[in-house]
């Protein structure tokens, strides 16, 4: 069988390969411009401080000879005190506990001056750190630790000076702890001398 074809037909298909065979890739365009960076995002919320209560435990149910409850938790509400409804967890540490409560601890005699930052005069240090002590405001004093302790098994313990009302402490993280010295209702006040301030942390 033979097929024939019209010229018409022989002219086209002889044009469509010489195009194909004459094509070429053309020049690639120019790259695009880089978007502009999108909108920063809203900062996170500040985190939540960590509070430990030190309640005195008179002799009793919980500690025959009396001791101390631990309590520990998160401040949700950000006034600075660990409320009833935000106490975490809780523990006795007990006065002559036959189970023995070892710990390590830093002990220090603190004294303040006008606007001066407080000075430490160190008792006794197993738990081989040290505290700069700074002042933030009239009767407010930060400390910052210069290595870590674990909070959840820290205590702190402070007297108050015979100039002053009240002394409120705190551990405010692992390497910071805080006190606020009151002479009156509410009224922070500077100069003191020879406060008794001691971190214990239990094993």
């Amino acid at each position: 069988m033979k097929f024939r074809f019209s010229q018409r037909f022989y002219i086209l298909f002889v044009i469509a390969l010489t195009l194909v065979g004459c094509a070429k890739d053309g020049v690639n365009g120019l790259d695009g411009r880089d978007g502009s960076n999108g909108v920063d995002g809203n900062d996170g919320s500040d985190g939540l401080n960590s509070l430990i209560n030190t309640i005195i435990e008179q002799p009793g149910e919980n500690c025959a000879n009396g001791g101390f409850l631990l309590e520990a938790g998160q401040d949700d509400n950000g006034n600075g005190e660990l409320d009833a409804n935000e106490v975490d967890t809780s523990e006795y540490l007990c006065n002559g506990d036959t189970s023995g409560l070892p710990y390590l601890t830093y002990v220090s005699l603190i004294s303040q001056s006008g606007t001066d930052d407080p000075e430490s005069s160190i008792l006794e240090n197993t738990l081989d750190l040290n505290i700069t002590w700074t002042r933030e405001a009239q009767g407010m004093y930060v400390g910052d630790l210069d290595k870590t302790i674990d909070i959840s098994k820290t205590v702190i313990f402070y007297t108050t000076p015979t100039t002053h009302t009240g002394v409120r402490g705190e551990i405010v993280g692992d390497n910071q702890v805080r006190i606020e010295l009151q002479n009156g209702i509410n009224a922070f006040a500077d100069n003191f001398s020879n406060l008794s301030f001691e971190l214990r942390e239990y094993e």
